[in-house]
């Protein structure tokens, strides 16, 4: 099946944030096709310079959640929108991060399987 995660919490709210990262991981380590959609805070998950620093309460580290992500080539969207507002983009994303707007969120929820949203 093919998989949209849409992760909205990023420094703000570090555990939502991480159970985002890990339905994703999960997905992707049971055989599903998996892309991340992040917005708002959540794009800090993208910046290679702050995903680490992203603490759940009583959560695996997000450090290493993303890196395997990275690790099996999930890409991660980050808002386009988003991303400008807090300094996020190809001088600081993770390997697998790229640049998308709120059509191509849109159109991938209408044609993959299911989408998961934290």
């Amino acid at each position: 099946m093919r998989f949209i995660v849409s992760v909205t919490a990023g420094t703000d709210d570090p555990t939502r944030a991480t159970l985002g990262m890990i339905a994703a991981n999960v997905a992707k380590q049971q055989g599903h096709d998996v892309t991340v959609w992040l917005q708002g805070e959540a794009v800090n998950i993208a910046n290679r310079n702050v995903y680490d620093k992203i603490v759940g309460h009583n959560m695996p580290a997000m450090k290493d959640i993303v890196d395997s992500l990275v690790e099996e080539g999930v890409p991660f969207w980050a808002c386009e929108a988003c991303s400008k507002g807090r300094d996020v983009g190809e001088h600081n994303f993770l390997p697998n991060a790229e640049m998308a707007g709120m059509g191509q969120y849109v159109q991938a929820v209408a044609d993959f399987d299911r989408s998961m949203s934290f």
